[in-house]
Formats: structure tokens, C-alpha cells, sequence
């Protein structure tokens, strides 16, 4: 049986519309930023700004985890170049049964947390996903996110760093990772703090936010 060039024609535009809706909801779940010039030195001027004040709050500020013989010696904390190739608009994929877990920390303890949803990204072409929660004994406002990736224990601290974000009703989070930052416990193992979950690791290099103390 033969078919009409009708036929053909319609059958062809359904796929490119298929194909197209596919690729549409494969990549509105991200976006990465785009800066202008301007912009991008206003961002700048703000993460060093932010940083600046980091460093002040660690070395005088009252609940800073360094010890005294630390602060007596600290300069300011390392940090990679600002990298704008990092700074993501992600749709936060909430998940359907916000289940309740628990994140072993370094001291022992089990933290109660909700498994609240996932980032799903891309990095130099490779597809992550980063699982999101809500700490229980926290800030119910904040977002967590904890990673480890192929920098860790090279250039970055072994254990892993955080992201925190301000829940949205939006649903759309920007996530930077220049603003991401080491737990306390990479400064003083007096500290116990959350272990980054095996699903968090992922195998690719985020050279951006905090390094090695």
C-alpha cells in the first residue's frame, strides 16, 4: 500500500513536532545565565564584596568555627576565580512523596530531612542532578543542597560543600556556585556536619565557590 505525499507531509510534521516538544521539555528544567557587560561587573563587585565580608566574619565574628590559634594566623578563605559559566536558572522538579529521611553527619548523628525535589542541569555538556532537601531541624524557608564532585579532596575539600537558597513559590531557583561553601567541620573537627548523600556525587569538575582551607 502506498501513501499520499498528503499523507507523508502530515505524518513528517508530526514528528518535527514531537521532536521539538521533546527537546522543549528536556531543556526548560535549566538555563544558564547569561551576564551583560554591566552585569557582569555588578556581579563581581557583589561576590566580592560578599566574600570580603566572609572573611572578616571568620576572623572576628563571635561564631566563627576557627579556633583563636587559627584566627591569630588567617588571612582570608581560598576561593577559584568566579566562574559565570556556573550560574544557573533551574526549575526545581519537586518531588511527589516528600519523603522523610535522615543525613548521617560526621559526628555520628542521623539529621531529619525531607527529600524535596531535584535540580537536573548540565555542566560542559554532561546531564546532572542534584537531589534538593529540607532540613527538619532548620530553617524550614531554606533549600539544601549538597554536593560532591570531581574536585573534592584535590582542589576542593574532600568531604564536599553546600548551597543554600531562600525557598520560591516560583518554583525557578538561581543556582550559583560561586556561592558555594564549605561546611564547618572542614575547619574544626569539633563541628559535626551533614554527609553529603552517595546520590550527590556526581563526576563532573565544579571549579567555582569555595576551595581547600
Amino acid at each position: 500500500m502506498s501513501l499520499s505525499s498528503t499523507t507523508v507531509s502530515r505524518r513528517a510534521k508530526y514528528l518535527v513536532i514531537v521532536v521539538v516538544l521533546v527537546l522543549s521539555s528536556c531543556s526548560s528544567d535549566f538555563e544558564r545565565i547569561k551576564f551583560t557587560p554591566q552585569e557582569t561587573r555588578s556581579y563581581l563587585d557583589e561576590l566580592a564584596s560578599f566574600r570580603q565580608r566572609k572573611n572578616v566574619f571568620f576572623m572576628r565574628g563571635p561564631s566563627s568555627p576557627l579556633t583563636a590559634e587559627q584566627r591569630a594566623s588567617f588571612q582570608h578563605l581560598n576561593y577559584y576565580p568566579p566562574n559565570l559559566n556556573l550560574v544557573f536558572k533551574v526549575k526545581l522538579l519537586k518531588s511527589a512523596t516528600q519523603k522523610k529521611t535522615g543525613i548521617l553527619a560526621t559526628g555520628g548523628e542521623t539529621r531529619p530531612a525531607i527529600e524535596y525535589g531535584e535540580f537536573r542541569f548540565k555542566v560542559n555538556g554532561k546531564s546532572v542532578a542534584l537531589h534538593v532537601y529540607k532540613m527538619l531541624e532548620d530553617d524550614p524557608n531554606v533549600l539544601f543542597v549538597p554536593f560532591v564532585d570531581e574536585t573534592c579532596g584535590k582542589t576542593s575539600y574532600a568531604g564536599g560543600r553546600y548551597i543554600d537558597l531562600q525557598e520560591d513559590s516560583s518554583g525557578v531557583y538561581k543556582l550559583d556556585f560561586n556561592y558555594a561553601y564549605n561546611p564547618y567541620c572542614a575547619y574544626n573537627h569539633n563541628y559535626s556536619c551533614p554527609i553529603v548523600p552517595d546520590e550527590n556525587h556526581i563526576d563532573v569538575a565544579i571549579d567555582a565557590g569555595e576551595m581547600k582551607y
